[in-house]
């Protein structure tokens, strides 16, 4: 299927408003003005299309962004229709994002996403090679789609370099770290086969940290654990909070995400002295 799928900038009127009714397909709630979106593409900002025998099946808005004397391209949001998704649509549009944006002068692209979302992880951190040591408690507050409704907000937010990279050609290093790692809290299957975190949650108290890496458990698919148990989805979602704050102000960072099983993936968190970032 991958191999049938077109990627094109969207600049027109009517292309944005195919785009805008996908992106409410998605979230069911209100989405981008096209106003709003035509004067991001005047302005810097790009707006991609992945279509399928001319369906519109997922889409990628970005914007320009500015942090410290530094221009950055942002990418806000990206969304696929639900039978096209883990089939590689997004790594397609974000590759072709990286050229674009490359064309257009960006050297560095910045995105946030719901750090107990496998998918995106591996997505943003194995497949892209981005990395992360920010964490953003309820970064947009509350909000009431499928997706994010009941719990806070959190979001890690991701750098990816676009050029100047050939420090990411880590992957010999990266296997030898996921060796070394030991995990930061324990987990296990609740008497309905979900996974959960130690209810003790034996998450290391030191004050620094001594290995190179460490793994950190998340459910390989939360929103069925939201579905299921909504108290057990906000366990993970303070648990996992307070163990990546403690980690990145330790020094750590977030480069890589295994998958273990059918219950759990991975993060792996390394020190930053590790990569030149």
């Amino acid at each position: 299927m991958l191999e049938s799928v077109i990627v094109k900038e969207l600049t027109t009127i009517e292309q944005i408003e195919e785009a805008r009714d996908l992106e409410h397909d998605i979230w069911a709630v209100g989405s981008i003005p096209v106003h709003q979106t035509l004067a991001t593409i005047r302005n810097g900002g790009i707006v991609l299309g992945a279509y399928l025998n001319d369906e519109l099946i997922g889409f990628n808005f970005s914007c320009p962004g500015f942090m410290e004397e530094k221009v950055y391209l942002y990418s806000h949001m990206i969304g696929i229709k639900r039978n096209y998704r883990e089939q590689g649509v997004g790594e397609l549009m974000k590759n072709y994002l990286k050229d674009l944006a490359i064309e257009r002068g960006y050297r560095n692209c910045r995105w946030t996403f719901d750090p107990l979302e496998g998918r995106s992880g591996h997505l943003n951190f194995t497949k892209l090679r981005g990395y992360s040591d920010t964490y953003i408690p309820n970064c947009y507050g509350e909000m009431e789609d499928p997706f994010n409704r009941l719990l806070p907000t959190d979001r890690l937010y991701v750098e990816w370099q676009l050029v100047d990279n050939d420090y990411l050609r880590w992957d010999a290093k990266v296997e030898e770290l996921l060796e070394e790692a030991v995990p930061v809290v324990e987990w296990s299957l609740s008497t309905d086969g979900l996974p959960m975190l130690d209810k003790e949650q034996q998450f290391m108290q030191q004050e620094s940290f001594l290995k190179d890496s460490y793994l950190l458990p998340i459910p390989m698919y939360f929103q069925k654990v939201k579905v299921e148990s909504p108290a057990l989805a906000e366990d993970w979602r303070y648990k996992t909070r307070h163990i990546l704050q403690t980690m990145f102000d330790q020094g750590y960072k977030i480069i890589h995400l295994s998958k273990h099983n059918e219950h759990v993936s991975h993060y792996l968190l390394v020190k930053r002295s590790l990569f030149a970032l």
